[in-house]
């Protein structure tokens, strides 16, 4: 019998953890329990700061173990009912050390929190683990929810810039879905995939998981930068790890947040293109400098500037036809909260962003749910969900700005004078004539069990995750709006419907985590030992399906109603597998001397059997200088700490490839057989390579901690040197190309990158009205090129060896040609030249300018040094927070259709080209115009435009309404504001924005955000 009723008992408990879960909800709304003593007591009381005893608002009050609780006001006063009078009070406020008081019958309690000293025993994130911020020996840096809900941008990447330091950013474009920032940890040190990689909630996740991550889900964001820090990611961790911590639920009452905002974005800039009339006259001028007739006559002037023809002389801006503004709106509501036995935290929200271009939209929702159960004393199951529906929906034409940019004003009118359209770029725009739309769906899972073992300090956690995402891109051109062309008789001719198509696709992507971590936490005496080690395995599969068709009569969308006659499919899967073993140990003695050594064993299928297996090793050694007894009493010295660490880390994201060490074969084009019988193609890939394996990171740190002052000031410095090897590669440039086949992948390159960082923080109380912080942040990273495969040239000028990757090569410009004798006296220039024509150095000293005279002329478009300075200023119930954001060593190349008139002679003018070489302006700006290319228009510095700049990046204005005047503790806090992102910017660019990298003006140009909102907690 006694057996029976124990199966039973453990079959219960296989359904315990399940059913807390499901009635953890009911305690929300349930009355107290009648087990409670009927005594009501009123509790009052004024929380306060030890160093200045000032009153703190918004302090949680809670009766311990209980869902009761309050938040203190403005003045720092609260009261709270109890049903028992030997309660314990708990005081939790953020930067200070919470505290437990007994009521022990008193009416009256007041708490004096004691402020965490530079936040110095604060937990921070690490890899598989928290450690205290004082005993971290690595380079780790910690960005706080609060500082990300300040930036309005709906792109969580934006959200990190100039906020730290470390990172290096760069938002190449403002379309809506599309608008992210490339990333890079301390800058690019690799030909290869430079970015890092992303770690939610402990699960390595996607580039657009984390940049689609709503900022009220986020708790935390910590960047990993040195190999301390970054080796237990191993294979995976040699660009860097941005570690997120999504919000998790707190014993207490139920705590629900509604955030709304609403805002209306502009374009930061734009090209300011010539009118008709001012082009006319500059073609002329340019056909008259190369010894061509003028093409337009005064009539033709005179019509331009009249406007009195706008059929035969039309005055268009393209870009007119874009919408001047675009709105965006965003929704969120969470709930937090949870009993001694289950916390949870859940949270819904929708974005819904149009973009510039008619028809653009960008919707997202996001959904997350994180659910802690405390099943027995020891242990803890967590269970996370969370998805995300983002739908973008774009115009038909892929390169709508391309042909925007490239059409001159005086071609043709957009609409003809009898309200039809013409053929120009703005009919690219009509939503009516096609779309291309894309829906990502996205399910994130993540469970873990925590389990307190019989010996002290020892815990197993178990986690088990899956996820699954799913694509769909459809891609119609059935244009419904006929456009015309006008007859020289002033009639009017409907023009072809030109080509109708459909292009379907469906991506179907699944990742599969399983860990065991076994960890050990210690204190000895003055020792404090921490260790770890753990097993980790991943399996990702995909497919990928896609058809084609032309032809449609019928505006249906459908594949079924599209021509059989050029139809196409296409459709491949595959799958991945990644084994690791992490170990790490860490030793703090006297809270003084830190040591930690860590490894990480990985395994991939990428590469060949017995080339799988990889070890990354790192070790690190922190000293707090401030423990030792000649700075214990220090007035101005609150906290120095000296680290150090060396490790070597991997990266095996080789674009794509796969299999690099098997022969391939691709499927391509077809082939004919006796009567005509046709069947695809199978030609030889390129050759295998057996020993190739992943790139390997030796990466070093030093740095120092230290605040001063009462934390008044805080200081945190850093150098670092990575020297990485092994980058994949291939001799395409040293090797002719009569050897008939595609040459094999090899670990060739070696490229060194070493900078420095700088993070300096004020903060200060001038009064019980009045505070402010103030911080500042400073990257410099410069890489070097050790080996990269090129040829060996009679030009040494021009190797890579020795310069930055991705460096900017060309001509020296010595300003422009004034005279011919300047010009007989000077080198052979290519072409016909004149004065007004840019003058090249002869750096060979041959006489001649030609490719032996090309040069390193500048850095790339991603920028080596990078800063931000942000700040909040508190006045009362007023907020005012702000960020400055920079770059510079940036160059950008502008050329083509984004700066050069009449480029092949088809393209706009700008205002900028007014400024041009006259005999009458001979210190212009820019060269004579012409409409043939000749060598102004060779690659040179003189169109190479420093691209560093100094941006507004945000701004806010906030308002606190005072909540407890109105009596009701239903609604707990109420925040209003107006805020902005990419407000203003400092920049010699002219016409673009600094960030924008296509030099041709054929992107999609980024915006400026004004938002309104507010946020209601009850």
């Amino acid at each position: 019998m006694g057996g029976f009723i124990l199966t039973k008992l453990k079959k219960r408990k296989t359904i315990l953890p399940f059913l807390i879960i499901a009635l953890s909800w009911f305690p929300i709304s349930a009355k107290p329990n009648s087990s409670l003593k009927d005594i009501q007591q009123t509790i009052t009381g004024t929380v306060v700061s030890e160093n200045d005893q000032m009153p703190l608002p918004g302090v949680t009050v809670m009766v311990k173990g209980t869902q009761n609780g309050t938040v203190t006001d403005f003045d720092g006063n609260y009261e709270l009912t109890v049903s028992e009078n030997d309660a314990i009070l708990v005081f939790s406020f953020v930067g200070f050390k919470s505290q437990e008081i007994a009521i022990d019958g008193q009416n009256s309690v007041n708490a004096t929190m004691e402020e965490d000293m530079g936040q110095l025993d604060e937990v921070v994130v690490v890899g598989y683990g928290e450690q205290k911020r004082s005993n971290i020996p690595g380079a780790v840096s910690q960005i706080e929810a609060t500082e990300m809900e300040k930036n309005p941008a709906p792109n969580m990447t934006s959200a990190l810039v100039g906020q730290t330091s470390g990172i290096i950013a760069t938002q190449r474009s403002g379309s809506p879905g599309d608008d992210y920032s490339n990333i890079y940890i301390r800058g690019i040190g690799t030909t290869g995939n430079a970015s890092p990689i992303f770690v939610i909630d402990g699960i390595i996740r996607g580039y657009r998981d984390f940049e689609q991550l709503n900022a009220n889900e986020v708790e935390s964001v910590s960047v990993l930068k040195d190999a301390a820090s970054a080796a237990v990611f191993g294979v995976r961790g040699g660009n860097g790890v941005i570690l997120v911590t999504t919000k998790r639920g707190k014993e207490g009452r139920m705590q629900i947040s509604f955030t709304t905002n609403l805002g209306i974005q502009e374009r930061t800039n734009e090209p300011k293109y010539l009118g008709s009339y001012e082009y006319a006259k500059l073609y002329n001028e340019a056909l008259v400098n190369q010894g061509d007739e003028p093409f337009y006559t005064q009539e033709d002037l005179d019509k331009y500037l009249s406007g009195s023809s706008p059929d035969t002389h039309p005055d268009v801006n393209w870009f007119d036809f874009l919408k001047s503004t675009a709105a965006m709106q965003e929704y969120s509501i969470s709930a937090n909260g949870g009993s001694e036995k289950v916390q949870y935290a859940t949270s819904l929200s929708f974005l819904n962003q149009d973009g510039i271009v008619p028809s653009n939209n960008f919707k997202r929702y996001n959904f997350r749910s994180n659910i802690d159960a405390n099943v027995t004393k020891t242990t803890k199951l967590s269970f996370d969900l969370s998805g995300r529906d983002d739908r973008t929906n774009n115009v038909a034409a892929p390169e709508l700005f391309r042909w925007l940019s490239s059409e001159r004003p005086n071609k043709i009118p957009a609409i003809w004078s009898n309200g039809t359209y013409s053929g120009g770029p703005a009919y690219l725009a009509l939503p009516e004539n096609g779309y291309r739309n894309r829906a990502i769906m996205a399910f994130k899972s993540r469970m873990q069990l925590l389990q307190q073992l019989p010996v002290d300090g020892l815990t197993l956690k178990a986690i088990a995750s899956y996820d699954k995402t799913f694509q769909d891109q459809k891609n119609f051109l059935f244009p419904q709006i006929p456009n015309y062309s006008r007859n020289s008789d002033g009639t009017f001719t409907e023009g072809p419907i030109g080509k109708t198509e459909l292009y379907q696709d469906h991506n179907d992507y699944q990742s599969i985590t399983l860990e065991t971590h076994l960890n050990f936490d210690k204190e000895f005496g003055k020792s404090d030992i921490s260790a770890l080690v753990l097993y980790t395995q991943t399996e990702e599969k995909w497919k990928f399906m896609s058809a084609y068709r032309d032809q449609f009569t019928l505006a249906i969308d459908e594949l079924n109603f599209g021509g059989a006659a050029n139809r196409t499919n296409s459709g491949y899967s595959g799958r991945s597998a990644r084994r690791g073993v992490v170990g790490r140990l860490n030793y703090t003695f006297d809270d003084k001397y830190i040591l930690e050594g860590s490894f990480r064993a990985d395994a991939s299928e990428q590469f060949a059997p017995g080339q799988r297996w990889g070890f990354f090793p790192s070790g690190s050694a922190g000293y707090v200088i401030s423990k030792e007894s000649f700075l214990e009493d220090s007035e101005v010295i609150d906290f120095l700490k000296l680290r150090a660490s060396y490790g070597v880390l991997g990266n095996d994201r080789i674009g794509g490839a796969r299999f690099l060490y098997l022969q391939s074969f691709n499927q391509s084009g077809n082939a004919v057989f006796g009567n005509g019988d046709v069947q695809p193609a199978i030609v030889e890939g390129n050759l295998a390579n057996p020993n190739v394996t992943w790139e390997t990171v030796k990466k070093f740190n030093v740095g120092v901690d230290a605040n001063f002052w009462n934390r008044m000031l805080s200081v945190s410095l850093d150098y670092f040197y990575d020297k990485r090897t092994d980058i994949l590669g291939s001799r395409n440039l040293t090797v002719p190309s009569l050897l008939g086949v595609g040459l094999p992948v090899e670990n060739l390159s070696r490229i060194d990158n070493k900078g420095f960082e700088a993070v300096l923080g004020h903060q200060n109380r001038i009064n019980d009205d009045f505070k402010y912080t103030v911080n500042a942040n400073f990257t410099y990273a410069r890489n070097e090129i050790v080996f990269i495969d090129e040829p060996e040239t009679s030009n040494p000028r021009i190797r890579q060896t020795g310069r930055p990757l991705y460096g900017q090569y060309g001509y020296v410009s010595l300003g422009l040609f004034q005279t011919q004798e300047e010009i007989d006296n000077a080198a052979t220039q290519t072409g016909n030249i004149a004065p007004g024509d840019i003058r090249y150095a002869d750096l060979n000293n041959d006489g001649v300018i030609d490719d032996l005279d090309r040069t390193f002329i500048g850095t790339s478009n991603t920028p080596e040094i990078i800063f931000g300075l942000n700040g909040n200023f508190t006045y009362k119930n007023f907020q005012l927070s702000y960020l400055f954001q920079g770059a510079t060593n940036v160059n950008q190349y502008y050329g083509g259709e984004a700066y050069w008139p009449f480029f092949l002679g088809t393209s706009p003018a700008f205002e900028h080209n007014l400024d041009r070489w006259t005999p009458d302006n001979p210190d212009a700006s820019e060269p004579r115009v012409l409409i043939d290319s000749n060598s102004n228009q060779a690659g040179s510095d003189f169109w190479l435009q420093d691209a560093s700049y100094v941006r507004l990046k945000n701004l806010e204005l906030a308002y606190n309404l005072p909540v407890d005047k109105i009596g009701d503790n239903f609604l707990q806090s109420a925040r209003i504001y107006v805020n902005g992102n990419n407000i203003y910017t400092w920049t010699g660019i002219e016409g673009y924005d600094p960030e924008n990298g296509d030099g041709r003006g054929w992107g999609y140009p980024q915006l400026r955000l004004w938002n309104v909102g507010v946020n209601l907690t009850f």
